[in-house]
């Protein structure tokens, strides 16, 4: 039999392709932006390396693949969850279903995060940035609550010391989240400047700017990792698509193809 390279077997592809495809879309976005001077290189918002022309396209359709695979990985982790509980309690059938709910809801605004730049509709690409970060924040929690509770049922679902990484990620986001949010506030009311991506340290308020930057970099850090705990669950997945034939009627054939 042939040796199987460890990051192909089962779905443990999945998560390693979302990480690298989005450290993807933030090194070159950066690289560009930062080479073409469009932003500062001491950490401009994630945001601020794809607002400008033509690092934005590239920018913008990273992100839309990242935002498919991420929903990807979020689908394939309800229905594992789904599939090995069958029998569990209503509340983890319920709050798995919520979080299928969320996780999609957050890789809707990583799209419009992607698809409305901040010096376009900066309005849409706020409300994208609260649903990726917020929604994606709550979340994780959900899933390492869910980590949690199945650990109880069965060992099949990693140890102890996975659960406790993931706790301390969401822990990390959380404070990435609210540091953001909060030194954002407190720095837009000190600025002078005119162009918000050239945050320069005498137009005020640039202390907490780059509080608020390095924080959404540790956020968006934080997410990345932990997804990379689903690859050694993923590994024991794999999904198979049947298609179902019918007749001229709509009525369904009995065969199922494989």
């Amino acid at each position: 039999m042939a040796c199987t390279p460890w990051f192909c077997v089962g779905m443990g592809w999945l998560p390693i392709s979302l990480g690298i495809m989005i450290s993807a879309t933030f090194v070159i976005s950066y690289s560009i932006s930062v080479g073409l001077q469009h932003v500062p290189a001491e950490f401009p918002y994630i945001s601020d390396t794809g607002t400008y022309h033509p690092e934005s396209c590239i920018f913008g359709q990273l992100l839309n693949i990242s935002a498919a695979l991420a929903f990807m990985t979020i689908y394939v982790r309800y229905k594992q969850v789904e599939e090995y509980n069958r029998e569990a309690s209503t509340q983890v059938i319920k709050v798995n279903k919520v979080s299928l709910v969320l996780g999609g809801l957050a890789c809707l605004g990583m799209s419009m995060v992607a698809n409305f730049q901040e010096k376009s509709i900066l309005f849409m690409h706020l409300v994208g940035a609260f649903m990726c970060f917020a929604l994606g924040v709550t979340y994780t929690f959900i899933q390492t609550w869910l980590s949690f509770q199945l650990r109880e049922c069965s060992d099949m679902w990693g140890n102890i010391h996975t659960c406790r990484i993931r706790m301390t990620l969401c822990i990390t986001s959380l404070l990435g989240l609210i540091f953001t949010s909060i030194f954002a506030g407190l720095a837009n009311m000190k600025w002078t400047g005119t162009d918000p991506t050239k945050w320069s340290p005498d137009e005020g308020g640039f202390a907490e700017h780059i509080v608020s930057t390095v924080s959404e970099w540790v956020l968006a850090i934080s997410f990345l990792l932990f997804f990379f705990t689903y690859i050694r669950e993923f590994q024991k997945v794999t999904i198979e698509a049947h298609l179902r034939l019918y007749t001229e009627d709509l009525e369904p054939i009995n065969q199922v193809i494989h």
